[in-house]
């Protein structure tokens, strides 16, 4: 049995609280918790961030535009 990872690249434009892009290996999103800020919709997301060639940098949680997981 194998583990399925989700794996995000986002612009700095689609999540919060970071700079340039971020590519995370998401272990967790919280679905059913919409957050609100500035009048637009976001998801807390939980995973580890990646570096080059997949190398893991460490845990990250960042807020996900919900426009950009549809």
């Amino acid at each position: 049995m194998t583990d399925a990872f989700v794996i995000l690249t986002l612009a700095e434009n689609d999540y919060l609280y970071g700079t340039g892009t971020i590519t995370i290996r998401v272990r967790r999103m919280h679905s059913g918790a919409l957050i609100s800020y500035h009048d637009e919709a976001w998801y807390e997301i939980h995973g580890v961030q990646l570096g080059r060639a997949g190398r893991e940098l460490g845990e990250r949680t960042v807020l996900v535009r919900a426009a950009r997981l549809r």
